[in-house]
């Protein structure tokens, strides 16, 4: 963290990533400690290592300069140099990297991605794999330039980087480092995405997971798999949902579906619980657009079971998000059922989730319950003929629809046509 400990005007960085720093700083250590070379260079790579452990990062840089010198042994055509010596200049240049990358500012990020992107080239004229992993770094350290500091600027220059790695492979022969360059592809353009609010990004980044997953095989590589599966299948929620593209919710559904029978919940719980969460969203929203009760269904006994593994107490708005999407679907399913029991336990669920969303810290969720709990009332007014509950209904949905649209003027149009067809219904019951 030297540039955190030299500049504090630029602040304490997050914890999270003071975490993910201590990580880095631990694998730059672990490598520091093998054994590389003989002789100088070795001692020099202990004097880095040193330095290091003593929060000098000029003087351990200067170590490692010192050793790629004489890897290099006043060479002037590093071509012509034995491959194992070319390793050797490689390695120290993507430990340089590493160091660099310890540095919490822009700077020292792209200087940690200009020299792996050197050592990459270095590698290259001896262990073509070994590059290739080098210059994965590079785009890694770039990515990381966006997450841990904000901005567009490191997955914009990633995701080129990571095409160009593409280009000479074939999915059949190196179908492991085709999913991998696809997946971290995909990782970019998703968050580039999340970023820029561009849809674009998130429909290419779909394409990626599609291509990466075609030939992968669970048994190849099962903790990239799931990965791929997990991201494709979020990705095709999110734009089947937006695009009203109900293909793409049912690639989803059968993404997800595939994931779990071969998935044992204890493995991962967490991760097995989104995976629980996004099939029901997407069983939900092709549910209801299709009047499928037996989706439906599904959807509420999946969301259910995730429910039920929330800690109310340690997760408070995740819990009530959860039963928010549960009376969503109990209103849906109102639709195929003439009694009103299921719309009067939609209500009881949005009432408990409104509990855990106070309009004051969560105005936006809040806002969304309160349009869904408005809609149920709506529809067990015009069911019983009661104009009262109609009226408050229809008020319930104005003030929702009003706090709404300030959260998320994107969304306006959908909160507006909401409010409309809310209001023609009370209409229509006035009217008798």
């Amino acid at each position: 963290m030297s540039d955190w400990v030299r500049r504090p005007e630029t602040g304490v960085p997050a914890s999270a990533l003071l975490e993910r720093k201590s990580q880095d700083f631990l694998a730059l250590v672990e490598r520091l400690t093998a054994p590389l070379a003989p002789g100088v260079i070795a001692q020099l790579r202990a004097q880095a290592g040193t330095a290091i452990h003593a929060g000098r990062l000029s003087e351990a840089d200067k170590a490692l300069a010192q050793a790629e010198l004489a890897a290099i042994d006043g060479a002037h055509d590093l071509s012509a140099l034995p491959p194992e010596r070319r390793l050797l200049i490689g390695e120290n240049r993507a430990d340089r990297a590493a160091l660099s990358f310890l540095r919490t500012s822009p700077e020292g990020y792209r200087e940690a991605a200009t020299r792996y992107g050197e050592a990459a080239a270095v590698l290259a004229l001896a262990d073509p794999a070994r590059s290739r992993a080098v210059a994965l770094d590079q785009a890694r350290v770039l990515m990381r330039l966006s997450e841990d500091l904000g901005g567009r600027e490191g997955y914009e220059a990633a995701i080129p980087l990571l095409r160009r790695q593409l280009q000479p492979l074939d999915r059949l022969a190196d179908t492991l480092a085709y999913a991998q360059i696809q997946d971290l592809l995909a990782t970019a353009l998703e968050s580039l995405g999340a970023v820029t609010g561009e849809t674009r990004w998130r429909e290419q980044a779909l394409d990626h997971c599609r291509s990466g997953l075609e030939y992968l095989s669970r048994e190849e590589a099962p903790a990239l798999w799931r990965a791929m599966k997990l991201r494709f299948g979020r990705l095709a929620v999110a734009l089947g949902t937006g695009q009203h593209d109900d293909n793409l919710l049912e690639d989803a559904i059968a993404n997800y579906a595939g994931l779990l029978a071969t998935w044992p919940r204890s493995d991962n719980e967490p991760r097995w619980l989104e995976a629980e969460h996004m099939i029901s969203r997407a069983r939900a929203t092709l549910g209801k657009r299709r009047t499928d009760l037996a989706l439906l269904e599904r959807a509420f006994n999946g969301l259910t079971r995730v429910s039920d593994s929330i800690d109310r107490r340690r997760e408070p708005l995740r819990w009530a998000q959860l039963k928010d999407q549960m009376g969503a679907v109990l209103v849906s399913m109102a639709e195929r059922y003439s009694e009103p029991v299921v719309l009067e336990e939609a209500l009881k669920l949005f009432d408990v989730a409104l509990e855990e969303l106070p309009r004051d810290k969560v105005p936006l969720s809040w806002a969304r319950s309160r349009m869904n709990q408005a809609e149920a009332i709506l529809e067990l007014a015009r069911r019983t003929k009661d104009l009262d509950r109609a009226q408050r209904g229809l008020a319930q949905m104005v003030e929702a629809v009003d706090v709404a649209i300030q959260g998320d003027r994107a969304r306006a149009g959908e909160y507006q046509a909401r409010l409309a067809e809310a209001g023609a219904l009370a209409e229509r019951l006035m009217e008798g």
